[in-house]
C-alpha cells in the first residue's frame, strides 16, 4: 500500500491524486492500472512510489510498476529497475528487463520515433533492409545523441514525456526506392512531428555503381546530415 507524502503533493498534483487512488482500493487490477497511469505522468515524483510498488505482494502490480518505471525514462527510474532484477517471478522479471531496455531520456534531447524501413524496390534481402535501419540508428545516436521512442508508444505518454523534458521529437520514415538505372538505388527520408505527425520535410539521395550495402552506407548518413541541417539538429 502506498501513500502520498507532502513532497509528492507539492511536486505533482497528478501523482498525488493517483497515489490517493491506490491507497483507497484493494482491487489488484485497479492498483495495477494506476501504476501504468503513474508512468504516463513523466514526473520525477512518480519514481519513489513506483519503486516501492516493485515490492508489492501481487505480481500483477509489480509488473505494472516495472512497466511504468520504464515509461518514465528517467535515470532514477532506471536505477530502481536495476535494483529489482533479483525478482523471482518470470513475468515480472521479463517486464523489468523490457523496461530497462527503454533507457533514460535527457532533457532537451532529440527524441525519435523510427518506423520500420520500407522496401519500395521489392525483394531486397532482409539483411539489406536491416542494414539501412542499423546505419540510421547508429548515425542518429552517435552524431546527434538521439533517444528512441519505444515501439507502439501511446500518444498520451509520448506527449507527456516530450513536454516534461522539453524534447525535440520527430517521426522518421526511411524508404528504399529503385533508382533510374538497374544498379542504382534511392533513399528517401520523410520526417514528421511526433506524436502529431505533421510533415516537416522529405530528403533523398541517389547512388549507383556498387552493391546495395555499400550504397546504403553512403546514402543514409548523407540524407540524415541534410535533414539535420535543415531542421537544426545539433550534434
Amino acid at each position: 500500500m502506498l501513500f502520498a507524502s507532502s513532497a509528492f503533493a507539492a511536486e505533482d498534483a497528478r501523482v498525488t491524486f493517483l497515489l490517493k487512488q491506490i491507497s483507497t482500493t484493494t482491487d489488484v487490477r485497479v492498483r495495477a492500472q494506476t501504476m501504468l497511469l503513474l508512468g504516463q505522468t513523466a514526473s520525477e515524483a512518480a519514481v519513489a512510489p513506483l519503486c516501492t510498488a516493485l515490492r508489492d505482494p501481487e505480481s500483477l502490480v509489480r509488473a505494472s510498476a516495472a512497466n511504468a518505471l520504464g515509461s518514465l525514462r528517467l535515470p532514477a527510474a532506471t536505477e530502481c529497475l536495476k535494483s529489482a532484477l533479483g525478482e523471482s517471478d518470470a513475468t515480472v522479471r521479463e517486464q523489468l528487463e523490457k523496461a530497462l531496455s527503454q533507457g533514460a531520456v535527457s532533457n532537451g534531447a532529440l527524441y525519435l520515433n523510427i518506423e520500420p524501413v520500407q522496401d519500395k524496390v521489392g525483394g531486397l534481402p532482409d539483411a539489406v533492409v536491416g542494414l539501412a535501419d542499423k546505419v540510421m540508428r547508429q548515425k542518429l545516436a552517435e552524431t546527434f545523441k538521439a533517444s528512441f521512442a519505444p515501439t507502439n508508444e501511446e500518444k498520451k505518454s509520448a506527449s507527456a514525456l516530450i513536454k516534461a523534458r522539453n524534447l525535440k521529437a520527430y517521426q522518421l520514415r526511411l524508404q528504399l526506392l529503385p533508382g533510374s538505372t538497374e544498379k542504382s538505388l534511392k533513399v528517401e527520408m520523410l520526417i514528421l512531428s511526433y506524436p502529431d505527425q505533421a510533415l516537416k520535410g522529405s530528403w533523398n539521395a541517389k547512388a549507383s555503381g556498387g552493391k546495395p550495402e555499400s550504397l546504403i552506407k553512403a546514402m543514409v548518413p548523407r540524407v540524415l546530415d541534410d535533414a539535420a541541417a535543415d531542421l537544426e539538429w545539433k550534434p
